[in-house]
């Protein structure tokens, strides 16, 4: 079910793997006035984007936390997965569609994006290991 989901956070060593599931705004809001999880938050390495890159998944508080996300010169850049298909909800005209484009041309830009529309998932698995 949406937005019952728990935000799984692993640190392996100095490592943060962030897994949110379909979490939605009311779960990040809890979490992201948390002071003892923002540090925590603020050092993933590896993102694998909320709810299939739905409207309110991905708050830009969260996405604002991330110290490794930036240009491709950016050192330890942000990894973020995306598991995903078009067309399947929400509209373009109303601003709801999955994946969001406007959330989609920010991690695009911010971090090195894996995309299962654009990538099979043996590359995104072989790319995560070799982290």
């Amino acid at each position: 079910m949406n937005n019952t989901s728990v935000i799984l956070l692993f640190t392996i060593g100095d490592r943060g793997f962030l897994f949110p599931g379909d979490a939605q705004w009311e779960n990040w809001e809890y979490a992201l006035n948390q002071p003892k999880y923002i540090d925590l938050l603020r050092n993933v390495e590896v993102y694998k984007v909320g709810h299939h890159g739905s409207l309110n998944a991905t708050p830009k508080s969260l996405w604002n936390l991330f110290k490794n996300k930036g240009p491709a010169s950016q050192p330890n850049r942000l990894l973020s997965l995306l598991s995903t298909k078009e067309g399947v909800h929400g509209k373009p005209s109303r601003g709801s569609e999955v994946p969001r484009s406007k959330l989609v041309k920010e991690v695009k830009t911010n971090s090195k994006l894996l995309d299962t529309r654009n990538a099979g998932d043996s590359l995104c698995i072989k790319t995560v290991i070799s982290l």
